[in-house]
């Protein structure tokens, strides 16, 4: 999903997501007896409980139904009570690592957490999810989390955003300019899929896909403007903005 050139979007996308692919989650999920890059799936998915692969390629339509078949497959002895355990321990030692706690990252873990707390989200039943996980007390940890529920309201959004527009997740990948039939091969996208994606394509899609992308910031920006006051999106902004590394202290 591309994100917008709003530095704080960036900023907020980063934090919610970094761990995701980091050492973390690897190694936890290689410790489980999973394939590296299962806990990704498994753990974020999980938070809905032990879904078919049907559901969990439904919500995580990045993907291809192949991958997410094989990764269900080569993980069907990991409960989805303990994958989300094993994710969310990734997401907060990440958060605890990377994150200082400081003014900066406590006013944005406290104005996050206000959006899931108060925030009307049916239905995008990841984010749902994610809205209602318990939550850890310190703040790096919270941050880390807030940031990746967040995060997961705004791809719940961008896949309503393609419906909206009558766009196919595969179509609009190749017409992003964020993605691109490079990053649908990071993915797990075969040269052959990446090649059937190609041949449904339509000559109006990056139209569509400027459509769903402005849609989706208004969406986005609606949202917030539901649960937070003006100066408080504007607060929320600045403090993603100030929040420090650890690397970068």
């Amino acid at each position: 999903m591309t994100t917008t050139a709003n530095p704080w979007r960036e900023t907020l996308n980063s934090l919610g997501s970094t761990f995701m692919t980091s050492s973390l989650i690897r190694a936890a999920s290689k410790e489980a007896g999973m394939p590296g890059s299962a806990l990704y799936f498994r753990g974020r998915v999980g938070i809905l409980g032990d879904v078919s692969t049907q559901t969990a390629y439904d919500v995580q339509a990045i993907f291809p139904r192949r991958v997410v078949d094989t990764i269900w497959e080569r993980s069907a002895d990991v409960t989805a009570e303990k994958a989300v355990g094993l994710y969310l321990d990734a997401c907060h030692r990440w958060g605890r690592d990377n994150i200082v706690e400081n003014g900066a990252s406590t006013r944005a873990a406290a104005l996050l957490e206000t959006v899931l707390d108060e925030a009307a989200l049916a239905p995008m039943l990841l984010a749902q999810g994610w809205q209602r996980a318990s939550r850890p007390d310190d703040v790096p940890a919270r941050l880390a989390q807030a940031a990746m529920a967040v995060r997961e309201i705004r791809g719940g959004l961008y896949f309503a955003a393609l419906a909206l527009v009558g766009l196919p997740v595969p179509s609009a990948m190749l017409v992003d300019s964020g993605a691109g039939a490079e990053r649908m091969t990071s993915l797990g996208w075969s040269e052959e899929e990446i090649d059937e994606a190609r041949t449904r394509q339509r000559p109006g899609d990056s139209t569509r896909w400027r459509d769903a992308e402005r849609a989706l910031d208004g969406a986005f920006v609606g949202l917030l403007g539901d649960v937070l006051r003006e100066d408080q999106i504007s607060q929320l902004g600045d403090a993603l903005l100030r929040v420090e590394r650890v690397d970068a202290a």
